[in-house]
């Protein structure tokens, strides 16, 4: 009930901010003070409402932004690549990745199946806002000069950078958006996908997607 107030709209929390608000409920009571974790992040909640309120939002901000499981072992494997050279055409880190190679070899590593191209790859998995903001890590971000077709792909890291193998950059690399670099990329999303750890579920959806159209 603290976070619908304070935001004026119907939220439901997570576990971990809904315990943050029983918590805040107490302490406001008491005037004591508490340190409350969520996951690795500790936060410190005295017990009068200005500060009851940031802890909360704190916790909302953090349950937000961090990538899951799932995610962070994927972002892990994609890390090992960096520096491996740009090859079009390359699914391997033995001769090279281009960049739909390069994703779909990291997520085979955790039995995710994708499509072989950018343009398939599009049209896997959950369908995303193309939006920055919109974005968790993990998601694949897909690229596209104005009124052409999807020509790239990456894996988006977090706190605006993605993890691709770019012929521009000649590797498998970091690029963050906020870098006169990253500004091609952060301007020409066109497309974004949430895939799921169940690979054999992914390619039916996509293929069914692909036959319906884009």
């Amino acid at each position: 009930m603290l976070w619908q107030f304070v935001h004026g709209r119907n939220v439901v929390p997570t576990q971990p901010v809904a315990a943050i608000a029983l918590c805040a409920v107490v302490l406001c009571a008491t005037g004591a003070r508490a340190q409350v974790a969520v996951g690795r992040i500790r936060i410190d909640v005295r017990g009068d409402a200005p500060q009851v309120l940031t802890a909360v939002g704190v916790a909302e901000r953090v349950a937000s932004r961090a990538p899951s499981g799932s995610a962070a072992r994927v972002l892990s494997t994609a890390e090992r690549y960096l520096g491996v050279p740009y090859r079009w055409g390359g699914t391997s880190p033995r001769t090279g990745f281009d960049c739909s190679g390069f994703v779909q070899y990291v997520f085979a590593k955790h039995g995710t199946r994708l499509p072989r191209t950018a343009r398939q790859q599009a049209s896997s998995g959950q369908r995303l806002r193309p939006v920055w903001s919109a974005l968790r890590p993990g998601d694949l971000v897909m690229f596209a000069e104005p009124g052409r077709r999807i020509s790239h792909v990456a894996i988006y890291v977090g706190r605006r950078r993605i993890i691709h193998a770019t012929s521009s950059g000649r590797r498998v690399r970091y690029d963050a958006l906020d870098t006169k670099r990253g500004q091609w990329f952060a301007r020409h999303l066109v497309a974004a996908r949430r895939v799921s750890p169940r690979g054999a579920s992914l390619v039916a959806d996509g293929t069914a997607e692909r036959r319906s159209g884009p």
